[in-house]
């Protein structure tokens, strides 16, 4: 391992069995070292081991470089200096000047197929927001922030009003694996811790990945009140009450609804739908039954309706068909 890149910044000394951090002066087990998974994790300054199961690891197509595990680079503004030591950070990368086209690639290219926890810094304000990105997401969710304004209203908000140039994008930690819906509440996890430890203001949410803790403030209460007040219900309601349209509007309706694409379902979807679906027995007037169908959709098929006609008469209290059957579910 310590001939590796990725350890090209730590040199280990073996005392007593015990492996030597020199670098942060963290006492490891040398046998304990060597069962668990090659990956090294700083967080809050602090040294350890993520167990991984090393086949995994291996498989990842991630580049995994000697800038995995840095100390905060002398190339950063002083400002992004000060605020990383003040929250006892050790991030991955910092790319501050965002208006330019190179940092945008400059992103684009380091954080392809990474995955992990970023924060997003107003570094006039000092206010921030944290996030996590899953497999090759850091840009697009770079980018929906600042550029394209979408997520967050805070950030959003901040982002119009400060110049691009006045922000930094940081990626605190990378996940030590690919993403997927089975351990993607490893990554939730990640960064609710992140949440907790730091308490960014432009995170609305306490917790990550829900909305547990999220209150309305009064204002908005009451703004949300106004908005929807009975008064304005009664008058949008009214807008189209005793309108007549004009016979060319009427025609362009009817002509619209007459020649709508109808959904060709494939023999599958309708396998599926029907296994899904209800039994129903249609009987005539005389209360004989005319037939029964494993499905609302065979049986709008055997007597040439719409699906939708069936479901109305079935909410109907007398369950009248077309003024012939009488239909019921099974």
């Amino acid at each position: 391992y310590k001939h590796s890149p990725k350890w090209s910044k730590f040199h280990y000394k073996k005392i007593n069995n015990s492996l030597i951090d020199c670098e942060n002066r963290n006492r490891i087990n040398s046998n304990k070292f060597l069962t668990m998974s090659p990956f090294l994790l700083i967080r809050n300054n602090v040294l350890f081991l993520s167990k991984l199961n090393t086949k995994s690891f291996h498989s990842m197509n991630v580049r995994y470089n000697s800038t995995l595990i840095s100390s905060p680079k002398s190339d950063i503004s002083p400002k992004l200096n000060d605020f990383l030591i003040e929250k006892n950070l050790n991030p991955i990368y910092c790319y501050e000047e965002l208006q330019l086209e190179s940092t945008r690639k400059k992103i684009l290219m380091e954080t392809k197929n990474l995955s992990g926890i970023y924060l997003i810094l107003n570094k006039v304000t000092l206010d921030y927001y944290i996030g996590s990105a899953s497999t090759d997401r850091f840009y697009a969710r770079f980018s929906n922030h600042l550029i394209y304004l979408r997520g967050s209203q805070i950030l959003k908000l901040a982002a119009r009003n400060y110049k691009l140039s006045n922000f930094a994008f940081i990626i605190l930690e990378l996940f030590p694996e690919i993403v997927t819906r089975e351990n993607n509440k490893h990554l939730i996890d990640l960064e609710d811790f992140y949440l907790k430890s730091l308490l960014p203001n432009y995170n609305i949410l306490t917790e990550a990945g829900s909305s547990f803790g999220y209150k309305h403030t009064e204002m908005t209460r009451l703004k949300m009140s106004s908005n929807y007040s009975q008064e304005r219900r009664d008058r949008i309601g009214s807008l189209n009450k005793g309108k007549n349209l004009s016979l060319e509007t009427i025609d362009k309706l009817r002509y619209k609804s007459l020649n709508r694409d109808k959904l060709n379902y494939s023999e599958q979807a309708k396998l599926n739908m029907k296994k899904n679906s209800k039994s129903v027995i249609l009987y005539n007037l005389n209360k004989t039954i005319y037939g029964e169908y494993s499905s609302i959709v065979e049986a709008a098929s055997s007597i040439g309706c719409s699906e939708k006609t069936i479901r109305r008469a079935l909410k109907t209290e007398k369950k009248l068909l077309k003024r012939r059957w009488i239909i019921n579910y099974k």
